[in-house]
């Protein structure tokens, strides 16, 4: 066999086996077990308020020498989310009091809103702070030196089985990059040199974007979340609507209202209104006479009057009047 082809068949066999490998250690569950126990920590597990205690030891936790295993040696990884409702008179003095606790406590301000009172609506501010993760319960403790605190709820998720296997694959592909840049020294060719640097290409783009993602999940645990809503105590309706003044600012309140209203229910009708009256008119133009009446007709010359009765006893149609004759004498 040509040298050149013995060299490229043997690179071709390491390359598969660093695919081998990692596709092995990414599947598998417990890829970043070793990584741990071999760092050299304590068995001390951090709890949910942020102190250690330490592990003891459970059934079936210890190996064939007595030792402690190792799976007793792992540090939980807690994201703390908190949630607080304030009431405080001036919302940004509290604003600004906030942010100097976070500050204090080793923390920062991620988001900041400011909304000044209106004629409907108080004046309420609201904030996102990062607190590290064993001062939350400190700092949740001060918000009632700010101001009246009404609500507070404190979330908790356990990240633990996630960070582990983002530490796994991280692992492997650190690993596969490595084996890949010493094959890249020992290319026969230009043809396999490129083939080594485009797979080195893509692993080390998917190792950066592993490297992001398990650096945010660290910073989401070692830095808690708290949003704080700060609002105002609004004035109630009795003491704004009470005595004299109170009932006339009702009483203007209900004339504007009726006025409005009134306003509006004429705008509604006036279109229809308009259209009304100008159909009337169209009905009276139509309806009316065009020309004289006839001769002989009714309210016409020579017509007679509604109360103008038969002529009794009258000359006929053009009749000549008889002179009366006198009666004669009786008895002659």
């Amino acid at each position: 066999m040509p040298p050149s082809h013995r060299r490229r068949s043997g690179l071709f066999a390491v390359l598969a086996g660093a695919v081998f490998a990692t596709a092995l250690a990414a599947c598998s569950p417990g890829g970043g077990d070793a990584g741990m126990s071999e760092s050299g920590e304590g068995s001390a597990v951090t709890s949910d308020s942020g102190s250690s205690v330490a592990d003891a030891p459970e059934d079936g936790a210890l190996g064939a020498g007595g030792g402690v295993s190792e799976e007793a040696s792992v540090d939980r990884e807690i994201v703390t989310t908190a949630y607080a409702t304030i009431v405080a008179p001036d919302p940004s003095a509290a604003a600004r009091d906030l942010a100097r606790l976070a500050e204090q406590a080793g923390g920062r301000v991620e988001q900041r809103s400011e909304v000044s009172a209106t004629d409907d609506e108080p004046a309420r501010a609201s904030l996102t702070l990062r607190i590290p993760a064993d001062r939350v319960s400190n700092t949740l403790e001060a918000l009632s030196g700010i101001g009246e605190v009404r609500d507070v709820s404190v979330d908790t998720v356990d990240v633990t089985g996630q960070g582990r296997d983002l530490d796994a694959r991280i692992g492997a592909l650190t690993t596969s990059t490595q084996r890949l840049r010493e094959l890249m020294g020992s290319a026969g060719s230009t043809e396999d040199l490129l083939r080594v640097e485009q797979e080195l290409s893509d692993r080390q783009a998917e190792l950066d974007a592993l490297k992001a993602q398990r650096q945010q999940l660290s910073e989401r645990v070692a830095m808690s979340t708290l949003d704080v809503e700060v609002m105002s105590e609004p004035v109630t309706a009795a003491v704004r609507q009470g005595g004299f003044v109170g009932g006339l600012e009702s009483g203007w309140a209900a004339l504007v209202t009726t006025v409005q209203g009134v306003v509006l229910v004429l705008g509604i009708l006036l279109p229809w209104i308009a259209v009304g009256a100008v159909g009337y008119l169209v009905y009276r133009l139509v309806r009316r006479p065009v020309g004289p009446a006839a001769p002989g007709a009714p309210g016409g010359p020579g017509s007679s009057g509604p109360d103008e009765g038969p002529d009794i006893g009258g000359p006929s149609h053009g009749a000549p009047l008889e002179p009366e004759r006198a009666p004669e004498p009786v008895g002659r």
